[in-house]
């Protein structure tokens, strides 16, 4: 009877031993996750909570009340992604996201990039980090960040820099791995809200004619103008029915100057929101006089047939960044 309470105590530290992986000055018990071609360790401690969008899996970390977020988006047809996974507008003043920090890093034999941004959040700065791979033809992201609201003062002393903090990244990022392997198409990369009309419909890249949804300018083999993508430093286009297909963008008329536009994009992980300045941009020469995206300027553009069940002309609402924040 000894003998097997000897060997049980030596199995029960065997299996300790695995469990609890040093990270730097911390020692975190870890579990396993694995989704398709998706693994990595994580801390024991973790919840996993309901994704959404482009998420493979959420977590939140019950101390400190962080949100984690593992993402992957398959990148539309002749969408170039920046080579440090940072989005142009970023940099500009409308951007409530400042970079602190970027570095190339080897992510189990794949290029990532480590990338931190501060954050204002209830007159605190915070800071939220993310892990970034493009492989497979898709956007990998792992991403660390404070809920807007309700978050610990007391939490925020910690921070993504201190050593807990810094342990759970390094758990997920030593253990990442992303196999080889051909992924579905993902033709809806992200969502338009527009509150005053109490609407939110998907962006696709692959077709106008889609219940629920409105078309993004992007294709290169499409007839129509090519348009940026969220998070480029130009000139984005939506185009949505009027009658048919969900009517995404009826009552587009009625939007008035300073209403909002809200574009989640799964591609960059970020809030693009937007305010509209004109609504009164009508062409009964459309096709003559084209709609055009150029580059350079930060503005989104809603377009629909007009009037109402015609298509005698088409109908320009257009629209200014005001803020880019965290997706969530």
């Amino acid at each position: 009877m000894k003998k097997y309470i000897i060997i049980g105590i030596a199995i029960l530290a065997i299996v300790a031993l695995i469990i609890t992986v040093p990270f730097g000055s911390a020692n975190i018990e870890t579990k396993h996750y694995q989704n398709g071609e998706i693994s990595f360790d994580y801390p024991a401690s973790w919840q996993q909570v309901s994704g959404q969008g482009s998420q493979v899996v959420a977590f939140k970390d019950p101390e400190t009340g962080m949100n984690v977020t593992v993402n992957r988006q398959v990148m539309p047809s002749g969408y170039n992604t920046t080579q440090d996974f940072v989005p142009e507008v970023i940099k500009e003043s409308e951007s409530n996201l400042k970079l602190t920090s970027s570095k190339k890093i080897d992510v189990n034999g794949k290029v990532g990039y480590d990338n931190t941004y501060q954050i204002q959040k209830n007159g605190s700065t915070i800071d939220q980090r993310e892990l970034w791979v493009n492989a497979n033809g898709a956007l990998y992201s792992v991403i660390y960040s404070y809920p807007q609201e309700g978050f610990k003062v007391e939490s925020l002393l910690k921070g993504l820099k201190g050593s807990e903090n810094s342990a759970a990244f390094d758990a997920v990022k030593n253990s990442l791995k992303i196999n080889s392997t051909k992924l579905a198409d993902m033709p809806t990369f992200g969502t338009v809200s527009i509150p005053r009309l109490g609407v939110t419909w998907n962006i696709r890249s692959d077709t106008l004619n889609a219940m629920g949804a409105v078309y993004h300018y992007s294709s290169p083999d499409s007839t129509l103008p090519k348009s940026f993508y969220p998070g480029e430093k130009g000139s984005m286009g939506l185009l949505g029915h009027h009658t048919r297909y969900s009517a995404p963008f009826d009552n587009i008329d009625k939007l008035q100057i300073g209403d909002t536009v809200i574009i989640n994009d799964y591609l960059t992980q970020k809030k693009y929101t937007y305010k509209v300045v004109s609504n009164n941009d009508i062409r009964y020469d459309y096709t003559t006089n084209v709609i055009t995206f150029p580059a350079g300027i930060k503005e989104l553009v809603l377009g629909t047939c007009w009037p109402e069940g015609f298509t005698a002309a088409e109908r320009y609402t257009h629209c200014q960044l005001s803020s880019v924040d965290p997706l969530n």
